[in-house]
């Protein structure tokens, strides 16, 4: 609905700006990248906006990039991911570090952020891998990721040991199929994740 404004900038506060359109000033909860880049008082700036609506409360975000409002947007889908997370996250990473952590399953970075723990990073990097897609890497991170396991069983036990679990742990956790061409890693590990929770 609202894709971007244009306006003078008014105030910057510890998470946010306040931009005047038109007369009106508008609050815009920002991205602590995004309140870098503005600077000076009654500068001219444009910014990409989402607007998050309940029941009870309606929110403008803003982004420098539409690159971070496009990040921000596929966070959202993540189950127990809100805006104010989101938003955190995002003032924890950029858009091209928060990519290549989901990538790569490197699962430090993100149980470094307040408020995300092992289940939301977990839920994050198997829900997004797909999304965030190999082409924003060097070829040589690709060549590393898609060669270290050969079977979808193998792929599965490796992705929960980057998420915390021992072998011991992961290899229980991961069921021995019949013939594993037919299920796929993701599916493996969602069937893991539901084994480990009733150890």
């Amino acid at each position: 609905m609202l894709e971007y404004m244009e306006g003078k900038l008014k105030y910057k506060g510890v998470n946010y700006v306040v931009i005047e359109v038109g007369g009106i000033g508008y609050k815009l909860y920002v991205t602590a990248i995004t309140l870098s880049k503005f600077n000076n008082i009654n500068d001219v700036v444009m910014i990409f906006t989402y607007l998050h609506i309940r029941e009870d409360e309606l929110s403008l975000y803003g982004f420098f990039s539409n690159e971070e409002k496009e990040i921000f947007v596929t966070l959202l889908k993540v189950s127990g991911i809100g805006p104010k997370l989101a938003l955190t996250i995002l003032s924890q990473l950029n858009a091209e570090e928060l990519r290549r952590t989901i990538i790569l399953e490197d699962i430090k970075p993100l149980v470094n952020i307040s408020g995300v723990g092992k289940k939301t990073a977990g839920r994050m990097i198997l829900e997004l891998k797909d999304k965030m897609g190999k082409d924003a890497l060097p070829v040589e991170n690709v060549v590393e990721m898609t060669s270290v396991n050969v079977d979808a069983r193998g792929e599965a036990v490796s992705a929960l040991l980057t998420l915390g679990y021992n072998l011991a742990e992961a290899q229980k956790a991961v069921p021995i199929m019949n013939d594993n061409n037919n299920v796929s890693v993701e599916e493996l590990i969602r069937l893991a994740l539901k084994n480990s929770a009733k150890y």
